[in-house]
Formats: C-alpha cells, structure tokens, sequence
C-alpha cells in the first residue's frame, strides 16, 4: 500500500509536467514582492487615471461634435484608451520581469 500515492503528489507531478518552466523559476525575496506590488499599484492608478479621463471626455463629446459623428468619436476616443491601457500594461510586465530577474 505504500507505494500509492496521494492526490497532492500526483497534483504536484502533473504541475511539473504542464509547466517546468515554473519549478525553475526562483523564489522571490520579500523586498521583490514588495516592489512588484507597488509597480502594479501604479499601473493601476495610471490606468484608471487614463479611464477617468476618456470617460470625461466621452461625456463632453456631445458639446463638441456634432451629433452624426458621436459614434465615430466614440469609437476612436475608446480605441485610443484601449491601446494606452495596452502599453501601459506592457510597461507594467516588462517592469515587473525586471524585479524578478534581478539577482539579490
């Protein structure tokens, strides 16, 4: 009997097989968890700083263009939101790895 094993080691074998990459990654100091927590925060605050001002603009869209072209001001002022967002969370990733590559 002893030679079963339990669903915790078989959950963990499994783990290593689906993602090795994971089991070669290092332990992150508490300093680095630390840092990676305050680079998300900022992203954050920048992101919905971007959001808050998109949504402003959105709202005095009818003040400025004339009705037949809310739609297309819309859509644009969205899709320049949506890639911002997407750089910045590029930024915020790339950010990030450089904490966890870092040596200390």
């Amino acid at each position: 009997m002893s030679g079963l094993k339990s669903a915790w080691e078989l959950s963990l074998e499994k783990s290593d097989k689906l993602a090795p990459e994971l089991k070669n990654k290092k332990k992150l100091t508490q300093e680095q968890k630390k840092e990676i927590s305050e680079i998300r925060k900022e992203y954050k605050a920048k992101i919905a700083d971007k959001d808050v001002t998109v949504q402003g603009k959105l709202g005095k869209l009818s003040d400025r263009v004339r009705p037949e072209e809310m739609q297309i001001a819309a859509e644009e002022l969205q899709q320049q939101f949506a890639e911002e967002k997407k750089a910045l969370e590029a930024e915020m990733e790339a950010r990030i790895e450089a904490v966890r590559q870092r040596s200390e």
